[in-house]
């Protein structure tokens, strides 16, 4: 069986996060016509479907993780050179840049939207080189 790509993958979250928001939906409109155990079960199948969309979209991160491991090598490089060198930065632009990269980077991470990720990799990368 062929592997999903982080795409495919995060692409498969969201639909998933759309198809728990047309099921929780139909539980609230419908609260007061359903039996307190039909209500349960939709709550549980519910919230089941949020935890399947969370562990996709983790899943997807970890792909682009691994789909970029030569950008995580550069970004240890990277890391490297900061503690090394960023005291010794001498224009406040570019040092603001760079922690602001950082900044980026990690909000992407916790996103765990693949494209951003990617995006901000490349981001720090280059704000640090320029």
């Amino acid at each position: 069986m062929a592997s999903l790509t982080s795409q495919q993958t995060n692409e498969l979250a969201g639909n998933f996060l759309a198809l728990a928001k047309v099921i929780g939906e139909y539980r609230y409109e419908n609260f007061d016509t359903l039996s307190k155990q039909e209500n349960e079960k939709m709550k549980d199948m519910h919230l089941s479907i949020l935890a399947f969309v969370d562990d996709l979209y983790t899943l997807s991160a970890t792909l682009v993780m691994d789909d970029v491991q030569s950008s995580l090598a550069t970004i240890n490089k990277v890391t490297i050179e900061m503690e090394a060198t960023y005291e010794t930065i001498q224009d406040v632009q570019k040092a603001i840049n760079v922690a602001a990269s950082v900044v980026t980077l990690g909000a992407s991470v916790l996103s765990k939207d693949p494209q951003t990720i990617a995006e901000s990799i490349g981001g720090l990368v280059d704000t640090w080189r320029s």
